[in-house]
């Protein structure tokens, strides 16, 4: 399937996997995840990314699968983890405001716009929402493996910090797989 370069992300995400690679990696590591990257994005992602940047998601997805290489991890297990800490490192930054009202129907009511205020293309839908549970898609997005796996990761994070007990998060469906959309079915109690 060929890459839409056209797809893209604003800043904040590419500075949430910056942190965690730097935080995750060592430094061996992190000059072969550098020296895998085309050159241009090599020297970029070396340097701070404005929040008001953006960046081909493609990139993003390249940074996040040389990360989980170089450190020996798959790159769901790998991106899952950069998700969750990219979910915290939000909830600290732009998304702040809802740390103060963070329950899960709020946090659901807000998903949309959390993505289409990050990303340039796809819609963010939460629908068959009940007291204990929802399921999320994510309709006309090009996704990739690293993509899906981060999103996983940063949805599970952002359901945890609502306080929420015996939560599972599952990745039902995956556009990288076959599926129109990717879709993920989330419970709590």
């Amino acid at each position: 399937m060929p890459v839409d370069e056209c797809v893209t992300v604003k800043g904040s995400p590419v500075r949430s996997l910056q942190k965690f690679i730097e935080a995750d990696l060592t430094p061996a590591q992190r000059e072969t995840v550098y020296g895998a990257l085309p050159p241009e994005y090599s020297t970029r992602f070396r340097g701070p990314i404005l929040p008001t940047e953006t960046i081909p998601v493609h990139m993003l997805n390249v940074f996040t699968e040389e990360g989980a290489k170089a450190k020996g991890e798959s790159v769901e297990v790998f991106g899952r983890r950069a998700g969750r800490e990219a979910a915290s490192d939000a909830v600290k930054g732009i998304y702040r405001f809802l740390a103060m009202v963070m329950t899960p129907p709020a946090l659901l009511a807000k998903a949309g716009q959390m993505w289409s205020a990050l990303y340039n293309r796809g819609r963010m839908q939460v629908d068959e929402q009940t007291s204990n549970g929802a399921r999320i898609s994510l309709l006309d997005f090009p996704s990739e493996l690293a993509g899906c796996s981060r999103t996983t990761g940063w949805i599970e994070r952002m359901a945890e910090m609502t306080g929420v007990q015996n939560l599972e998060v599952e990745h039902t469906q995956c556009f990288v797989k076959g599926a129109p959309h990717c879709e993920w079915r989330i419970s709590w109690k």
